[in-house]
């Protein structure tokens, strides 16, 4: 391949790249952008530095999580530092990055199978496919592409290190350092050294490759997986659980019933990859609780016959292994042996998507190479025709993650029962002063599901500042009803009590407090 021809085809994956995501520009920052970057102090001052290894993700806005991506946070410090907290800057960092990515995947493809059509192919589909939209529209949806980007280089040495069958330290090194970034960045890269297992697998020379060499070569990714996963259980783990579902239920209590659930995720992922007309942040999945249930028995059948299948044709053509391999490595860390908090997110798609990539850049590029020129023209045109309807799927789609309210409107009118959404659109309204709008939006979460203390410590503040005295107290008290040491109503009250000059019921509220902190 020569290096021009190279050069050509990266041009033209960055220019469709800045095609695809252009409006994303304009976009604001709100929903997780709130705890991780424009209220995060930590983010706001890089001088925090060393802190971004030693804390929770969101310890900077005063909360505590059991997140732990120092790289990210590190990212979005670097952009507050360069554009000082401007919302352009975070999203020209992701539409680079996900530009890069394509590149990487076109370099990684081709390395591989020696087909530079099919890595281009496949490249584009990675850059314009809808489902990617949700890692990149919006600025903390990076960790997905910021993991992915060193994780890609990473295989890619290592790639070039497997073929030359022979011993670069500098380059050896450098693969082991960025997949500790990779890592750092999202806890998803744990499966990085069975990526790498894989590669090792695809080779076509694989004759030269020995078990002992194999041993020594994966060994220090798996002692940095076992040293990772040794830290995020002990000093790491911020919220002493492994389990981010706060109330215990069927799907984060019982393994079983997570994976039995998993199968009917992966024919809802199936259908998205291939129709992409209805992207939905929150999906609603019920659980799975037999394995006697037709999603589990359709899933454990299509999966026996695509792997009997791409090992029966292994040494004719691997690439079909690759691909089937590749998703269920990547999808594992999101597939529920781990009880985390979505059962089912786009942009858990991020890297896993690739496979299908590949195998439809394959096909493509098959039905191109015939020698019937009726196919081969039709074959072009409804591969320009999918890529411009992907491409415009994606830029609508982009609209949606303009700003909060734009976001939380449209992903309820999908989800109208996802109650964080609702709460996150009451307050967005409440910020921008329309009270009156925000109140409607509490009583109906209130009407919902009336459980959370901070849904009746907001619907108080907004009462207030519409000077709805007599009502915000009621909410307050509610709030402090249903749990006693939620401290920001008892603050709120101090100052509500100071505003109507009801000395009487000042007094009590600060014994109150008082005794609660003795």
């Amino acid at each position: 391949m020569k290096p021009a021809s190279n050069l050509t085809l990266v041009i033209i994956l960055i220019i469709l790249t800045l095609i695809t995501y252009f409006n994303i520009l304009p976009n604001q920052l709100f929903f997780d952008d709130e705890e991780l970057i424009y209220k995060n102090s930590y983010v706001q001052d890089i001088r925090n530095f060393p802190k971004y290894f030693t804390s929770n993700m969101i310890a900077g806005a005063g909360k505590v999580s059991n997140m732990y991506r120092p790289v990210l946070t590190l990212s979005f410090a670097i952009d507050y530092f360069l554009w000082q907290g401007i919302p352009f800057g975070f999203h020209l960092t992701s539409i680079i990055l996900h530009a890069a990515n394509s590149i990487l995947i076109f370099f990684l493809i081709y390395k591989l199978f020696k087909n530079r059509f099919v890595s281009f192919l496949a490249a584009i589909f990675f850059i314009v496919h809808p489902i990617q939209s949700e890692a990149i529209a919006y600025a903390s949806g990076r960790t997905d592409p910021l993991y992915t980007f060193f994780a890609l280089i990473a295989l890619l040495l290592s790639a070039s290190l497997i073929q030359q069958n022979k011993t670069n330290i500098l380059k050896y090194a450098a693969t082991i350092f960025l997949f500790i970034l990779s890592l750092l960045s999202k806890e998803t890269a744990i499966i990085l050294p069975i990526l790498l297992l894989l590669i090792i697998l695809t080779q076509k020379d694989n004759k030269k490759i020995y078990f002992r060499r194999i041993f020594f070569f994966l060994l220090p990714f798996f002692l940095i997986d076992a040293v990772y996963i040794f830290l995020r259980l002990t000093v790491l783990n911020f919220a002493n659980t492994l389990n981010f579902y706060q109330i215990d239920n069927p799907y984060s209590t019982n393994l079983w019933v997570r994976l039995f659930t998993f199968t009917r995720v992966f024919f809802e992922y199936l259908s998205v990859i291939i129709f992409p007309k209805n992207l939905i942040f929150a999906r609603d999945i019920q659980y799975i609780t037999n394995a006697f249930n037709p999603w589990v028995f359709a899933s454990l059948i299509i999966s026996i016959v695509l792997f009997s299948l791409s090992i029966k044709f292994f040494n004719k053509n691997k690439l079909f292994f690759f691909s089937f391999s590749w998703f269920f490595i990547t999808i594992a860390p999101v597939s529920g042996i781990i009880p985390i908090n979505s059962i089912i997110t786009e942009h858990y798609l991020y890297l896993s998507s690739i496979s299908f990539f590949i195998i439809f850049a394959y096909v493509f590029s098959k039905l191109m190479n015939l020698s019937n020129l009726a196919i081969k023209f039709f074959s072009i045109v409804l591969f320009l025709l999918i890529i411009i309807v992907f491409s415009i799927r994606t830029t609508i789609r982009n609209f949606d993650w303009k700003d909060g309210i734009t976001f939380y409107t449209a992903s309820l009118k999908q989800s109208p029962w996802h109650i964080p959404m609702r709460h996150n659109l009451a307050m967005t309204l409440a910020d921008k002063g329309e009270y009156d709008v925000a109140i409607n939006e509490y009583k109906t979460l209130i009407s919902l599901s009336d459980v959370y203390p901070q849904v009746h410590h907001n619907l108080a503040n907004a009462y207030q500042k519409l000077g709805k005295y007599k009502e915000a107290e009621k909410e307050y008290l509610t709030a402090i009803k249903m749990d006693p040491n939620f401290y920001f109503s008892y603050y709120a009250l101090v100052d509500l009590y100071q505003k109507t000059g009801e000395k009487e019921k000042l007094k009590q509220i600060l014994e109150l407090i008082g005794r609660i902190r003795n």
